[in-house]
């Protein structure tokens, strides 16, 4: 008779001041893992997780045409607005209280501005805040598509909202990886929460303060990534918004 296999808990830490940095022209972007010019090859991905760049961009700046494939590209907007355009005639505005996912397939060009203010004289000439996460897909190769949704933002305060996922019919846009969730809360101040359940979660605080059960303090740009771990509770010391990954990984993933 076999002996089960027992998976050991891996918990890694990575700290805000860890992640590459990239300067352009009116725009910062903090690279939680190799991207570009930036390789470590010690920090490739985590499970499906290719990208999680953290922008910050002037008014009046973006990112002029690029090219992306075989990646599900989810945007979410921290606060200012940020207005997508690409080869496949798909077009929106992003702001808070949306979610963004575009499937690059097999090739889509896109461009990313923040001039909102110049489509809408009522919205401000403000920066814009983004999270950038690229997810590798189940099937490469595949036809590009767009989807973009509003959603209520009181209810991040509530509990952990399913924003992207391949497998939960009640994510706010789809995902073309079946086992991966991308899950945001905010937790009030002196408020806790658990982690979601899965094999291989990848936790983002974007913003605030928050105290992790048997870590320790969190602030915003730092992340863990977490192997078979038990769903450690989250308590915030000031108001927090989390992003958490969660996705199923054979051993290729766990790195």
């Amino acid at each position: 008779m076999s002996t089960p296999r027992i998976n050991t808990p891996k918990i890694e830490m990575r700290r805000s001041g860890e992640r590459f940095l990239t300067r352009t022209e009116g725009a910062k972007t903090y690279h939680s893992f190799s991207f570009g010019e930036h390789y470590d090859p010690t920090n490739v991905g985590f499970g499906r997780l290719m990208v999680n760049n953290d922008d910050l961009v002037r008014a009046g700046a973006g990112y002029t045409d690029h090219a992306h494939q075989d990646a599900e590209i989810v945007t979410w907007v921290l606060s200012g607005s940020l207005v997508h355009e690409d080869s496949h005639g798909n077009s929106g505005l992003i702001h808070p209280g949306l979610a963004q996912r575009m499937s690059a397939g097999s090739g889509i060009v896109h461009v990313e501005r923040n001039d909102a203010y110049r489509i809408d004289p009522t919205r401000p000439a403000e920066p814009v805040h983004f999270i950038q996460m690229w997810i590798r897909p189940d099937q490469p190769g595949a036809a590009p598509s767009y989807q973009q949704q509003e959603l209520a933002l009181g209810d991040l305060a509530v509990d952990w909202v399913p924003i992207a996922s391949g497998r939960r019919p009640d994510a706010v846009v789809s995902l073309g990886s079946a086992t991966s969730t991308l899950w945001v809360t905010v937790l009030p101040a002196g408020t806790s929460r658990r982690l979601p359940e899965g094999e291989l979660l990848h936790v983002y605080l974007s913003r605030g303060i928050v105290e992790v059960e048997t870590i320790g303090r969190l602030e915003p740009g730092d992340s863990l990534r977490l192997s078979d771990s038990a769903q450690m509770r989250l308590s915030a010391l000031t108001e927090a918004e989390v992003l958490v990954w969660e996705m199923a990984g054979d051993e290729g993933d766990r790195r």
